[in-house]
């Protein structure tokens, strides 16, 4: 790696965007607003047009070249990935590297176009606003665990289990076998806690949010280790009945959605 981190938050930004720890001095950032009215391929042309105008007397004949290569990879993703969503995202592309990234951005920014190393300090600034999260998906039998930097959710670890089968039957052995479906519940989500506690411990990660029926949410927080309890911030609506896709589009609408917090929280 060529370049500083310098916001620890970054290193959990390159966890789930390895890619980008590739990038060097040949790599095209373009940080752009999304437009809420929805994607508009002519507008976003129009406003790549103007940026690369204003910018390319800055540069020397190799990073020219550069920029009109990797302007338009950028804008054929751009057509096919059709942004929306978010409020900005970042695009990172270097095709020596193989890489050409969005980033969605939880809040709006400056257009900006550059060509060298990547262009962090915007994320930089905005990462202490939005530090990264666990989000923690969980029911009796199961669980799917997700990171969240940015605007961006991905699925860390799915957790299957013991079966969990809670009788109705009556008779002497209906208490013992009560017993042993609790038991299998309070296992399987320990583990969950115990996985999220690992996660925590690395120091990439500053809060927790959990989501799935309330008496899965109730035994993960008995659960947690009373530091970890502390982390989480809240709740999100989204249960295991989603598939993954779903489930993981769900996550990043309502996370998008909760606001800025102080850098000391």
């Amino acid at each position: 790696m060529t370049w500083k981190l310098h916001v620890k938050s970054l290193y959990t930004l390159l966890k789930i965007e390895p890619d980008l720890a590739t990038a060097d001095e040949r790599t095209l950032t373009v940080y752009l607003p999304i437009r809420a009215e929805g994607f508009d391929a002519t507008q976003y042309e129009i406003t790549l047009k103007h940026l690369s105008e204003h910018y390319v007397e800055r540069l020397d004949e190799h990073q020219r070249a550069v920029m009109r290569s990797e302007l338009a990879r950028l804008r054929t993703h751009l057509n096919l990935v059709r942004p929306a969503g978010c409020r900005a995202i970042v695009a990172f592309a270097n095709e020596p590297k193989r890489l050409l990234r969005l980033v969605r951005l939880p809040e709006s920014v400056e257009e900006r176009l550059e060509v060298g190393p990547p262009l962090l300090a915007p994320l930089e600034r905005m990462l202490d606003h939005y530090p990264p999260a666990l989000i923690a998906v969980v029911d009796k039998t199961e669980a799917r665990i997700y990171a969240s930097v940015l605007g961006e959710v991905v699925a860390l670890d799915h957790v299957e289990g013991q079966e969990v089968k809670h009788t109705r039957a009556g008779g002497t052995s209906a208490p013992s076998n009560q017993r042993k479906a609790d038991n299998r519940m309070k296992a399987n989500v320990k583990r969950v806690a115990e996985i999220l506690d690992r996660e925590m411990r690395r120091g990439e990660f500053a809060r927790v949010f959990i989501a799935g029926p309330e008496e899965a949410r109730a035994e993960l927080m008995h659960e947690m280790p009373k530091q970890l309890a502390r982390s989480v911030a809240g709740t999100i609506s989204a249960t295991l009945d989603n598939t993954p896709g779903r489930l993981q589009a769900e996550i990043r609408e309502q996370v998008a959605r909760i606001g800025r917090v102080s850098p000391a929280a």
